[in-house]
């Protein structure tokens, strides 16, 4: 019988390449590691590293064993989630991957009210960029992933439960020239520093096909951003204090837009949508804590789609008002 205790240290030196990180990482002192790695070895009865002054190195044997080894990891956790299935909310454990933008303005709240449903579930969230999730959801360190799920449609072993979808503005500072600027173009916002996160490549494409062809060329080749940001935080100081812009869906600074720290260029539609969604593991159950956050993210998705269609209703109400009136003059005509 193997010792999956012993394993994980295997892993962690493979991962490591080295006693001390390794040991440091598994939160044990170096000669422990080293014990329990000799007694593996001498319980299969091969050398599973070669070992150099500076690092080590898994020898044959050593990747036969890890390979083996990684799948008898993810079955102990498979089993380990099964038993907190069986226990139920209030002592399960939900692991929940999100995008450092707007899946993360939607999971605050989201596991906000769940918390207070379930105040002894234990809740793990964890921000990461987008294009990392699907990863982090095969190795099973997450459970669900919220995120522009447009990149990973179609991944056959990948469950999409889509969201709304939520239509994107052009975002700056009040003040902004753009502001003050009528028949705001497409082409107008490559006239100032483009900042945001890393982008999916659908939402690159809908922006740079609305360009003269130069710009788009000069898109392609070195990037659309200027100031590359993944912290929501971070990215709206940027804006409001530069005259940087953004694109983004309305509900990532729906509290900013509505006090007027930040603004939104009403007029000008890129036709570019967020796609965010649900993602986890086709074939996985979803555990009692999981249906629970699944069933509460709908609810808030409904509320903020029902507050852009607010703001953007009073945004179009406000360039209403602003728009000149034609003045009707009548002239008095008179006998000749």
């Amino acid at each position: 019988m193997f010792d999956m205790r012993r394993l994980r240290h295997a892993l962690a030196l493979a991962e490591h390449r080295n006693f001390a990180r390794a040991a440091a990482a598994l939160h044990i002192t170096q000669p422990a590691l080293s014990r329990s790695i000799q007694a593996l070895e001498e319980g299969m009865g091969v050398l599973l590293f070669d070992r150099s002054p500076r690092d080590v190195e898994p020898t044959a044997f050593g990747e036969l064993v890890l390979r083996h080894a990684r799948g008898l990891e993810l079955s102990s956790r498979d089993l380990d989630r099964e038993l907190q299935l069986a226990k139920g909310l209030e002592i399960g454990t939900l692991n929940i991957g999100a995008g450092p933008w707007g899946a993360a303005s939607m999971v605050g709240i989201t596991v906000g009210k769940l918390s207070r449903l379930y105040p002894r579930l234990r809740t793990r969230v964890l921000i990461s960029p987008w294009i990392e999730l699907p990863a982090r959801i095969r190795s099973r360190e997450v459970d669900l992933m919220v995120a522009d799920v447009s990149e990973v449609q179609g991944q056959d072993d990948l469950d999409i439960t889509p969201l709304q979808p939520h239509r994107a503005f052009v975002v700056c500072r009040p003040g902004h020239p753009l502001t003050a600027q009528s028949g705001v173009g497409a082409a107008d916002i490559f006239r100032f520093p483009l900042a945001g996160p890393h982008l999916p490549q659908h939402a690159i494409d809908k922006v740079l096909q609305h360009m003269p062809q130069p710009i788009r060329e000069q898109g392609r080749k070195h990037g659309l951003l200027t100031i590359t940001c993944d912290s929501s935080s971070v990215l709206k100081a940027i804006l409001a204090n530069s005259d940087a812009i953004s694109i983004m869906s309305p509900f990532m600074a729906i509290k900013e837009l509505r006090d007027g720290d930040l603004a939104m260029i009403r007029e000008l539609d890129l036709n570019v949508q967020g796609q965010f969604g649900v993602t986890r593991l086709r074939g996985r159950t979803l555990s009692a804590p999981a249906e629970a956050f699944l069933k509460l993210l709908k609810e808030h998705d409904r509320e903020i789609s029902a507050m852009e269609c607010a703001l953007l209703d009073s945004y179009a109400t406000s360039m209403k008002e602003r728009k000149p009136r034609r003045s009707v003059v009548s002239r008095k005509i008179g006998p000749g």
